[in-house]
């Protein structure tokens, strides 16, 4: 199976966002992977059209705590 340089990129950036937010919340990196990509900001990754994947690990990874605390605080206002 061939892979696109765009989507090894977003594979390893995917990796590298996994384990900053495993370390950060103290979680197993599996966990974190599976949270990330189902998160809007893991989808946006693999979304060409975003440019997401310009972008570097620790980046990506704030914009994934920033829509998370998003909906945090969406939940407490309901």
């Amino acid at each position: 199976m061939v892979v696109s340089k765009y989507e090894y990129t977003m594979q390893l950036l995917a990796a590298m966002v996994s384990e900053n937010i495993a370390k950060r919340q103290r979680i197993s990196r599996e966990k974190a992977f599976f949270r990330f990509m189902r998160s809007k900001t893991g989808q946006m990754l693999f979304d060409e059209s975003t440019d997401m994947w310009m972008n570097g690990p620790d980046y990506i990874a704030d914009e994934y705590r920033r829509e998370i605390k998003g909906n945090h605080d969406d939940k407490r206002m309901q």
